[in-house]
């Protein structure tokens, strides 16, 4: 019983540092923004934040293929935005 409490205690736990990391990420992406003037949309890091911090509470708990597909989810979405934050701020040109 106690390995089961431990366990969901440390998922609940990495989930909520990862949407705390995504808030420090965000905080980078608007002060670049507002420092060097590079567009960096710094508001639009609220929904990796949202989607990680709803796979902390587990909202969606009683559906365990739900839960887990909203963990990839939000890890992908916090991917591809401290991606594209890397991008900007090492300077990466487009090659589109």
């Amino acid at each position: 019983m106690t390995e089961i409490l431990f366990s969901a205690f440390i998922r609940i736990y990495s989930w909520i540092a990862a949407s705390f990391i995504m808030i420090f990420i965000a905080a980078i992406a608007a002060f670049y923004q507002k420092k060097f003037g590079k567009k960096t949309f710094y508001y639009m890091y609220i929904i990796p934040i949202f989607i990680l911090f709803v796979a902390g509470v587990h909202l969606f708990s009683y559906n365990a293929l739900v839960d887990e597909l909203l963990e990839f989810t939000g890890s992908v979405a916090s991917f591809a935005a401290s991606y594209y934050l890397y991008r900007i701020m090492v300077g990466v040109k487009n090659e589109y």
